[in-house]
C-alpha cells in the first residue's frame, strides 16, 4: 500500500513537472516572439521609416507602441516634465533644431525648436491654424461642440460695432484688440486698474484679509498669496463689475488651482484625474450664467469690451451656456499669468539689494505719499524695471504655442503633414545661448536694457506672434509694473528675517503661460506700515541669504 502511495505520488510530482516546464517553456517562447515583434517595430518606426521618408519630421524614440486607441507612446515624459522631454528630443537629433515629431495620447505633434522656423511657425495663417486649436480650447472651457459652428456663423445684418459682418470669434478678436491696445478705451481700462490697485493695498486691507504675523511696524505676508489676491482681484474688478463678487466670493480664491489644472481639461484623457478643475470650470460658468443675465444698470461698472461681448452674444443668439463658457475664457485670460510674473520679479529684487535700490530710484516718483500711481511714468521713464520684466518673462515663460496643421506644410525643411498638431517650446526659444549669451540660464536684471534688440529678436517670443500677437500685452506690463512699485516704494518690502531660499519654478507640470513655484517654495515677506514710521525703502533691504 505505502509502495502503491509513493509510486502515485511519483507520478504526479513528475506530471506536475512537466506541465510547469511546458508552461515555461511556453512564457519564454512568448517572451522571445514579444521581444522579436517588439525589436521590428522599433526597427522600422525609428530607423526604416526616417529613410523612407526623409521629408517627414523623425519621432523621438519611445518604447511602447502607440495607435490612435491607447494613450501612450511621449505621454509620461511629456506630463512629467515637457521641458527636459523637449530638451531630449533637440538633443537626440544632434541639436540641429530642425521640427521633429512625438506621440501624446495618439497624436502627432510637431515640434519647431529653431527660432527661424518659429518665425515661419507665426507668418504662416493658411496652412497652420490657430483656429483648429481654438476650437479645441473652446471645448475644454465648455463649448458644446454641436454649437461651434454658431461661433464661426456671420451673421445676416452688419451692427455698429460689426459692420464687416464677421463671425463672433473673429469679432471677439477685433475687440480684444481694440480694448487692449492703446487707446481711449485702453486708457479706461488702465484707470479702473490703478484705482483698484491703491484700494486693495492699502494697508487696512492687506493686512486683514493677507496678513499672518502683525507686529508694531508692519505685517508678515506669504509673497505669491500676496501677488495672487491682490493682482487677480484687481484685474476682475477692472473688467467686471463687483457684482461678480457677490454671485460667487470664491472666484478669485480658485483661480490659481483652475489655472494649475487647466491643462487637463485642454489634455483630456481617462487617466487624468480631472474632477477638481471639472468642477471649479462648472461653478464658473454658473456664476456667470447669473452675470450675463443681470440687466446692464446692475453691472454698470464692467469694461466696455464684457458689455460689447455679452451684447453680441445675446444679439447673435448664442446659447447661454457657450456664452458663459467664453466669458470664464475672458477672466480666466485677465487673470492667468500677472501675478506669477509678478512673484518672480519681487523675488529676483529681494535677492539682489543693489537691485532694490535702482528701481526704489527710478520708480519713487511714480508713487505719491497718499498712495497714488501715475501709471504713464511707469510705463514710459522705467528702463530697468522693462529690462527685469522681461528678462523675468523670458525665463518663466515657459509654455507650447500651438497650431493645427490643416494641410501639408513645408517648415525648415521637413513636411509638417496636414490633421496633426505642431507646438512651439517657448523655453527651447527662451534658452538660445547662441542669442542670450552663456549665461542665458541666469537671470540678468540689465540683459534687455544693454541690448534692445532682444526685445524683438526670433528667440524671444512671450506673446507669441502673427494674428495671434498677444493684444493684452500692454495691460499685463502696466499692471505688473504698479504693484512692483507700489511694494517697493509704499511698503518697503523685504524678506522676513532668517535665510530663505530663492523659491525653484515648478518645470514638471504643464503651463498655459508662466510658471508657478513648486509647492512649498514661497517667500515670507515683510511690509512696513506707512502710517506708523516714515519708512526708506533703499535702507529697508533684508541682508541676502548667500
Amino acid at each position: 500500500m505505502l509502495f502503491a502511495y509513493l509510486l502515485s505520488l511519483l507520478d504526479r510530482t513528475q506530471a506536475a513537472i512537466h506541465r510547469a516546464s511546458l508552461t515555461c517553456w511556453i512564457l519564454l517562447l512568448s517572451t522571445f516572439i514579444l521581444l522579436g515583434l517588439w525589436i521590428i517595430w522599433w526597427l522600422y518606426r525609428f530607423v526604416l521609416l526616417p529613410r523612407v521618408r526623409p521629408h517627414d519630421p523623425p519621432t523621438l524614440p519611445y518604447l511602447v507602441p502607440c495607435t490612435s486607441n491607447i494613450d501612450i507612446g511621449h505621454m509620461g515624459g511629456f506630463f512629467q516634465d515637457s521641458h527636459r522631454l523637449m530638451a531630449r528630443g533637440v538633443k537626440h537629433f544632434s541639436n540641429t533644431r530642425q521640427p521633429f515629431s512625438i506621440v501624446i495620447l495618439g497624436k502627432i505633434y510637431y515640434v519647431i525648436a529653431s527660432p527661424i522656423d518659429a518665425t515661419d511657425f507665426y507668418s504662416n495663417t493658411t496652412t497652420l491654424s490657430w483656429d483648429g486649436f481654438l476650437n479645441h480650447t473652446l471645448h475644454a472651457f465648455g463649448v458644446s461642440p454641436k454649437r461651434l459652428e454658431a461661433l464661426w456663423s456671420r451673421p445676416e445684418k452688419a451692427t455698429v460695432l460689426n459692420p464687416q459682418r464677421k463671425c463672433l470669434i473673429h469679432l471677439t478678436q477685433d475687440l480684444y484688440k481694440q480694448h487692449l491696445l492703446p487707446g481711449p478705451t485702453y486708457s479706461g481700462l488702465i484707470d479702473k486698474y490703478r484705482r483698484s490697485l491703491q484700494d486693495l493695498s492699502s494697508w487696512d486691507k492687506l493686512s486683514s484679509r493677507h496678513g499672518k504675523e502683525a507686529t508694531a511696524r508692519g505685517n508678515v505676508f506669504s509673497l505669491y498669496d500676496l501677488c495672487a489676491q491682490v493682482m487677480i482681484d484687481a484685474t476682475q474688478l477692472s473688467l467686471f463689475d463687483p457684482i461678480l463678487f457677490a454671485i460667487d466670493p470664491t472666484m478669485t480664491d480658485n483661480m490659481r488651482t483652475f489655472t494649475d489644472q487647466l491643462w487637463k481639461l485642454l489634455y483630456n484623457s481617462v487617466l487624468l484625474d480631472a474632477r477638481e478643475i471639472n468642477s471649479l470650470r462648472e461653478k464658473y460658468t454658473r456664476a456667470f450664467s447669473i452675470y450675463q443675465r443681470l440687466p446692464k444698470e446692475m453691472r454698470k461698472n464692467e469694461a466696455w469690451i464684457v458689455t460689447a461681448l455679452i451684447d453680441q452674444y445675446k444679439e447673435q443668439g448664442i446659447h447661454e451656456d457657450d456664452s458663459a463658457a467664453m466669458l470664464v475664457m475672458v477672466y480666466w485670460t485677465g487673470d492667468a499669468n500677472a501675478y506669477k510674473l509678478a512673484f518672480w520679479i519681487m523675488s529676483y529684487i529681494l535677492f539682489d539689494p543693489d537691485l532694490y535700490t535702482a528701481l526704489v530710484a527710478e520708480t519713487s516718483p511714480a508713487i505719491s505719499d497718499n498712495g497714488d500711481i501715475n501709471m504713464p511714468y511707469l510705463a514710459e521713464n522705467c528702463p530697468l524695471l522693462r529690462s527685469v520684466y522681461s528678462e523675468a518673462l523670458r525665463l518663466r515663460k515657459r509654455d507650447l504655442a500651438f497650431r493645427q496643421v490643416e494641410t501639408d506644410t513645408h517648415i525648415g525643411g521637413k513636411v509638417l503633414r496636414g490633421g496633426n498638431l505642431a507646438l512651439v517650446p517657448m523655453c527651447q526659444l527662451h534658452d538660445d545661448r547662441s542669442v542670450f549669451g552663456e549665461d542665458a540660464s541666469i537671470f540678468d536684471a540689465t540683459r534687455f536694457k544693454r541690448e534692445t534688440g532682444f526685445q524683438n529678436c526670433t528667440s524671444y517670443k512671450p506673446y507669441g506672434g502673427g494674428k495671434t500677437y498677444c493684444p493684452g500685452r500692454f495691460f499685463a506690463m502696466q499692471e505688473i509694473f504698479a504693484f512692483v512699485a507700489v511694494m517697493l516704494n509704499r511698503y518697503g518690502i523685504q524678506k522676513e528675517q532668517g535665510c530663505q531660499r530663492f523659491p525653484k519654478p515648478d518645470e514638471s507640470s504643464l503651463t498655459l503661460g508662466v510658471s508657478r513655484p513648486l509647492p512649498g517654495e514661497d517667500l515670507q515677506v515683510h511690509l512696513t506700515n506707512p502710517q506708523v514710521v516714515g519708512i526708506c525703502p533703499e535702507k529697508s533691504v533684508a541682508d541676502v541669504c548667500v
